[in-house]
């Protein structure tokens, strides 16, 4: 019991780091990035915390953790054809982005630049798997990192579209709106925010991570537990006067 409750306050404090930096990122991107510029506290809650980040990311580092321990080279054809694909679709569709008028259907992306894409992909694995098989390009590059990219990706994307469904569907309320956003899909999800949530998270997997995992058990139980009890008590009634009694 003793250890469930251990883990309990260490996730618990993970889950506050990371729905803090999200926070963060948020009224920094609203405050600098988009318009009107300024200060808008984001989320449902009154305090610096966006649950949805810290769910994400101990959703991520759950998933994850395992695989990052591995290494996976780009002599095995499957993640050489693969990271190849990931990487080239990710740059051409940024380039894409920034050079053309904005396009807010994936479906009518597919059919301007769909084949300059696949022919992108073909000539990328053919180049690539000539440097590996002459060894100018080493069979130890380790392309993990690429694959927790895209697993985040896709992780988070699925995440923020599930949350906007449920709180457009159930609780009237839209939190965010993509629908002139570039590659959007139901006004939900888009290639901006999906690109910019698989960027940072990985990120943070791969450096704020490690750093919590080296500190936290460092710190006494019972400091851990005084630490989570200030935290949450105000969060808990935070979300029951600004969430709860609301829908109510």
């Amino acid at each position: 019991m003793k250890k469930v409750k251990e883990y309990f306050v260490d996730y618990y404090l993970i889950f506050c780091v990371y729905a803090f930096i999200g926070w963060l990122y948020e009224v920094f991107w609203m405050w600098f990035v988009v318009p009107p510029k300024h200060f808008i506290n984001r989320g449902v809650l009154l305090g610096p915390f966006l649950p949805i980040y810290g769910f994400g990311m101990l959703l991520l580092f759950t998933v994850l953790h395992s695989f990052m321990k591995e290494k996976h080279t780009i002599q095995r054809p499957l993640f050489r054809i693969l990271s190849t694909v990931i990487v080239i679709t990710f740059i051409y569709t940024t380039i894409i982005e920034y050079t053309t008028p904005k396009i807010y259907n994936v479906g009518e992306y597919l059919s301007k630049y769909g084949i300059g894409l696949f022919i992108a992909n073909i000539l990328g694995i053919i180049i690539i798997s000539f440097l590996v098989s002459k060894k100018i390009l080493t069979k130890k590059i380790d392309c993990t990192v690429i694959f927790v990219f895209i697993a985040i990706w896709l992780i988070a994307t699925g995440l923020e579209y599930v949350s906007h469904f449920v709180m457009d569907k159930f609780f009237n309320v839209m939190l965010w709106d993509y629908t002139k956003d570039f590659l959007n899909v139901n006004k939900r999800i888009n290639w901006d925010a999906s690109r910019n949530f698989a960027i940072g998270g990985t990120f943070l997997l791969y450096t704020v991570q490690p750093l919590l995992n080296k500190k936290l058990p460092k710190i006494e139980a019972s400091k851990k537990t005084i630490i989570a009890g200030i935290i949450g008590i105000p969060m808990l009634l935070d979300f029951i006067f600004h969430v709860i009694l609301k829908i109510i």
